[in-house]
């Protein structure tokens, strides 16, 4: 507000001292133009000081309206009395004329400063606005995202330990009853009692456990790199897998450190599985890399960089459809990253995540890179 009021002042200030051509016809133009413009502008910028220490004294906008008036009109009124003598001496206008110019012309100026500076107040306080609301929204994100991460844990837990150590108390029960069936001689229900036994024991290992971890991936807890080599020891002895670690990350893992979220973490262990399952499904591959750097973005924020390749057939010319990946997409995105799936220089198909993410506190962000490329 200031600078407007400053710069309406002098605007004012050199449409009076143009007037004062016109009153100055019988005599020299100059010293009245300097006069009449100077006054002008010296009260008018002690006006905008007194409006400003006003608005900083005074709370009430009613009383400040009132005050900013009375001293529009004193000031207008002091001009008046300072280049009246002047102005009259080479024929000027009346005393009103120039009370009513001196008015009019500083009653514009600070209304465009207070409109300008209202104006400004406002989309501060939107600004402030939106910005507390996105604060809120963020909170409340954190929250559904921590509630949620407890809540697969505990299911996770339970399917891992209770569901299946009843599924294996059931198994052996089945076990026993069909061996005491044997040895009593009525073994017509033994066969049916084992092959029960066997579904629980296929049941448990194949379908308990893997819907275990996919409701918290084995190594989580720990870390990404740990994460993404539990899931890479699954697969078949036939696949051939490897862990590439950049330099910082490598180091970042030799100090048993973990940066990142656990729910960024997530997000990227189930996008390398995701990538790994289709190589494998549909690309049959027979090797998979996945490479895993981090990087500082700014001050606070941080790249996870993870490329995945494989050297199977790769996707389809044309243009790609991510299919099961869009989820994980749209997932990425929605944390500020980005997925892309593309031909590998192998020969297959080549997965890119890029997830920024603001590391945990107390874990080393970073540590420097060692030598070498390892």
């Amino acid at each position: 507000m200031a600078s407007v009021g400053v710069l309406n002042m002098v605007g004012f200030a050199v449409l009076v001292a143009e007037q004062a051509i016109e009153w100055s016809a019988g005599g020299p133009a100059a010293p009245l133009i300097w006069w009449v413009g100077g006054v002008t502008l010296v009260i008018g910028l002690v006006l905008v000081a007194a409006i400003l220490l006003l608005a900083v004294l005074v709370r009430l906008w009613w009383l400040r309206l009132g005050v900013g008036v009375g001293l529009v009109v004193v000031q207008a009124l002091v001009r008046t009395l300072l280049l009246l003598p002047a102005i009259a001496a080479d024929g000027g206008p009346p005393a009103a004329v120039v009370w009513a110019t001196g008015m009019t012309g500083y009653s514009v100026a600070l209304g465009a400063g207070l409109l300008v500076g209202a104006l400004l107040v406002r989309e501060d306080r939107e600004r402030e606005r939106r910005e507390a609301e996105e604060g809120r929204a963020r909170q409340a994100i954190a929250e559904l995202e921590g509630e949620e991460l407890r809540v697969r844990r505990m299911v996770a837990d339970r399917l891992h330990g209770t569901v299946q150590h009843r599924l294996v108390v059931i198994a052996s029960g089945l076990d026993h009853a069909a061996a005491d069936l044997e040895g009593s001689g009525s073994g017509r229900w033994v066969p049916t009692l084992r092959e029960w036994a066997a579904d629980l024991d296929e049941l448990r290992e194949e379908q308990v456990r893997s819907l275990s971890h996919s409701l918290f991936p084995s190594g989580a807890d720990l870390g990404t790199y740990e994460a993404i080599c539990a899931l890479l020891d699954r697969l078949p002895t036939s696949v051939a897998t490897t862990v590439v670690l950049g330099p910082r990350m490598r180091d970042i893992v030799h100090e048993h450190g973990s940066p990142l979220p656990l729910v960024d973490r997530l997000v990227a262990v189930y996008a390398v599985e995701e990538a790994v399952t289709n190589a494998l499904k549909h690309g049959r591959a027979e090797a998979v890399t996945v490479t895993i750097e981090i990087a500082q973005d700014t001050e606070a924020l941080w790249m996870l960089d993870v490329t995945v390749d494989d050297d199977g057939s790769g996707p389809p010319a044309g243009p790609t459809v991510l299919s099961g990946l869009a989820r994980h997409r749209s997932r990425a995105e929605a944390r500020g990253g980005s997925l892309e799936l593309t031909r590998s220089p192998v020969g297959g198909a080549r997965l890119h995540l890029v997830l920024p993410f603001v590391p945990e506190t107390g874990q080393p962000a970073v540590a420097p890179a060692s030598p070498g490329t390892g």
